[in-house]
């Protein structure tokens, strides 16, 4: 006979959750269902361009759905070379990898803090480093190279980084269909994380929609709502169109 947890899990995932230990700090993660749910509502992108690769985590579920797109995989960390040096070799003709950081116009470089583990972020400003990286604007690598039929995937998971990446990429977003980005919902430790609501108001200007909730996490101490991974359809595009109910 199942026990009663399992068959709790069983009934949540029937209507699309997956449930966690009250304990654990993840309430869900469900970016794999929400790559194969846009694949089966028709989206297949022909390029996927992964900001903040670290070892190829969001690279090795996007490949099983999007087994035909062309993958860039973004990390500046040297912890993580290697790793993604080895997923690059596995299929070359469709892998690219860039060792630089991705930022705002004017910033050529990073002070990262972390060094020595696949974990590192930007440093606040005055805040002491570790280890300095190159770095440059997703418009600077991408705007020439990536069309609107390409029907992008960006992925950015850049540890407070985003809002910074976002605005180096006013053209690319011109020609890109869905964003991944994570999200925190407020700024715990005073880190200086862009929001929740500032990454939809820049989204929203960029013409796009809210689509979709891929994890959420809680704070471990009372399970407040911290961070999350959101996905931004462009307005107009397949998956904005489809607004049936059933």
């Amino acid at each position: 006979m199942s026990s009663p947890q399992s068959l709790i899990k069983h009934l949540a995932a029937s209507i699309g959750l997956r449930v966690t230990r009250r304990g654990l700090a993840n309430r869900f993660q469900a970016i794999d269902e929400c790559l194969n749910r846009m694949k089966e509502s028709g989206y297949d992108p022909r390029v996927v361009i992964d900001g903040g690769a670290n070892v190829g985590q969001f690279y090795s579920l996007s490949e099983r759905v999007f087994s035909r797109a062309h993958y860039h995989l973004i990390e500046p960390q040297p912890a993580c070379a290697e790793r993604l040096l080895q997923l690059v070799a596995k299929r070359p003709a469709v892998t690219e990898f860039h060792k630089v950081g991705i930022t705002e116009p004017g910033v050529a470089s990073l002070r990262m803090v972390g060094g020595g583990t696949t974990g590192a972020f930007a440093a606040k400003d005055h805040e002491p480093a570790d280890f300095e990286v190159a770095a440059t604007t997703l418009d600077s690598i991408f705007a020439e190279r990536i069309h609107a039929d390409d029907r992008l995937l960006l992925k950015l998971d850049l540890e407070s980084h985003e809002l910074k990446a976002l605005r180096g990429a006013r053209s690319l977003l011109e020609v890109t269909e869905v964003v991944l980005v994570e999200v925190a919902f407020f700024d715990f430790e005073n880190w200086g994380r862009p929001l929740f609501t500032e990454i939809l108001n820049v989204m929203s200007g960029a013409g796009f929609e809210l689509y979709d909730f891929a994890t959420l996490a809680g704070r471990p101490r009372d399970q407040r709502l911290r961070l999350g991974d959101v996905f931004f359809v462009r307005r107009g595009t397949l998956l904005c169109a489809d607004n049936s109910w059933a």
